[in-house]
This record gives C-alpha cells, sequence and structure tokens, in this order.
C-alpha cells in the first residue's frame, strides 16, 4: 500500500475542488434522459403531505451520482411513504415496485417560483444538486451551485419544511479566494441563515464514483483513491454519503444546526 503524505492529499482535495461540483465530478449522464431544455442542475419535487403518518421525502439533484443514492436509500426506508424528485430531467427508474412513491416533475430553476406548489408538505429534504465548472463555466457554476440551491432553499422554508440536509465539500470557505470552496461556504452560510428547524451540512472529500465520461485527472484522483485510501480517510463512495444522509434524517438527537465532516459521514454510515 502506497503511503500517501498529509500534503499529497490535500492537493488532491484541491485539484478535485477545481473541477468537481457537488455531485464532485460524478454526474447522471449515463442514468438520466433529457425532457427540458436548461442548466446543468438536478431538482426536487414537493408533495401534499405525508401518508399513513411516514415521512414525504423531497430530493435535489436525484438524477447525479449522490442524489441518486440518496433516492435508492429513501426508497428502501420504510420510514417514508413518499419521494418526490423535481427537476430540469427525469430519471429512468429501476423496474422494481418501491419505486412506486417516487414521483417526478420537470421544473425551470430559472423561475423556480412558478413552482412553488411543489414544494409543499415535505417533512425532509436533500440537497445533492451541483454542476462542474469545466461542464459549465465559473457563471453557470455558481447559479447552479449558489444560486439554484439557495433559492430552493428559500421555497422550503417558506412553505414550512423542518429539516434540510444540504450536501456540500470538504475545505468549504466563504472567505477561500478559489471559486469551488467558496461558492460551497457562501451557500452553507446563507442556508443557515434562513433558520431551518434543522439543518445538516455535509462535507465529504473527493466522491468515489462511476460514469461513462470520465476527465483524465479525475480518473487520476480517483484511481489514486482507490488504491491507496482503503480507510476512507480523504475519500468516501457517493453511497456511503448517501446512506449517512438519510440515517441523519432519522435521527432524533439532533442539533439545529449539524455541520457532518468527511470522518463522522463515514462513521455513521458504518454504524448505522
Amino acid at each position: 500500500m502506497v503511503r500517501v503524505s498529509a500534503w499529497a492529499c490535500v492537493f488532491l482535495i484541491i485539484i478535485n475542488n477545481s473541477f468537481c461540483a457537488t455531485e464532485h465530478s460524478c454526474s447522471e449522464e449515463k442514468k438520466s434522459t433529457m425532457v427540458a431544455a436548461g442548466d446543468d442542475a438536478e431538482g426536487c419535487k414537493a408533495s401534499d403531505g405525508p401518508k399513513s403518518g411516514k415521512k414525504v421525502a423531497l430530493v435535489l439533484g436525484a438524477t447525479g451520482e449522490t442524489g441518486k443514492e440518496v433516492l435508492k436509500h429513501l426508497v428502501n426506508s420504510p420510514e417514508f411513504s413518499q419521494i418526490v424528485s423535481v427537476g430540469r430531467r427525469k430519471l429512468e427508474l429501476p423496474n422494481d415496485s418501491l419505486y412506486d412513491k417516487v414521483e417526478q416533475k420537470v421544473v425551470d430553476f430559472d423561475n423556480l417560483d412558478e413552482h412553488e406548489s411543489e414544494f409543499k408538505g415535505i417533512d425532509q429534504a436533500f440537497c445533492c444538486l451541483g454542476t462542474t465548472r469545466a461542464k459549465s463555466g465559473a457563471e453557470g457554476f455558481v447559479k447552479v451551485d449558489h444560486d439554484y440551491v439557495l433559492h430552493a432553499a428559500k421555497i422550503l422554508k417558506k412553505n414550512n419544511c423542518p429539516d434540510f440536509h444540504l450536501l456540500t465539500s470538504k475545505g468549504s470557505n466563504a472567505n477561500s479566494w478559489l471559486l469551488y470552496p467558496s461558492t460551497k461556504g457562501k451557500v452553507e452560510n446563507e442556508v443557515t441563515a434562513l433558520g431551518f428547524n434543522h439543518l445538516s451540512i455535509y462535507r465529504p472529500g473527493l466522491l468515489l464514483c462511476d460514469r461513462d465520461h470520465r476527465r483524465f485527472f479525475e480518473n487520476l484522483l480517483q484511481s489514486i483513491a482507490r488504491y491507496t485510501d482503503g480507510s476512507s480517510w480523504w475519500s468516501v463512495t457517493t453511497d456511503v454519503v448517501a446512506r449517512a444522509m438519510v440515517v441523519s434524517s432519522l435521527t432524533s438527537d439532533k442539533n439545529s444546526v449539524d455541520f457532518v465532516e468527511h470522518d463522522e459521514i463515514v462513521k455513521i454510515a458504518q454504524n448505522q
């Protein structure tokens, strides 16, 4: 096993941040069907309320790799009677009766207020929304990872959603001179200021996932992580992150705001 120094890990994560979005470069191209034009954003849907006393979940970014895993864990949880996924494109859902409780709705993220009715009756909202700077440019990256996220959070808060779960990244810092951590840090601060009853912010390191079109440096980083980070010290699979998010959402012992750092994400998933 190759030993990776702390500085090397920091260097790798910084490189990763430069071209990975909330989905950390794990997007959904192989799984989704385009149904409307727009930016590289995935969205969520809201519903009319819980059925049979169980919870209704909303997922932003369900067509991305982490969001897709969140959806899978929600579908398999008996605590959720309904999962709503609203976004710019529809998912090709597995042919499994468990997915009958998933509803999908296409929205225009540039005119999200027109879809406010879709954000009512939500108990738990999960935001895995994101794009990459390489794919959308600096302006497009900020629009999706900051503007769309914040706008959706405001609509959810307005419609009395009590719990919001936000996926950002390790190293998020509103005062950073780098675009990626700065954007993530700013949206963390602004969503926190909305005053949800409970807010969990998840900050994983390098996300490991499989997709069809992977760039050279992205492929290099993931390969290094898979061979050198068996203990998940600085990298983690999207399945583990999603599992931790769903498990955390069902925990009764919560602070008003919880920052769930990389090591805690791994611990939650392992101890469920």
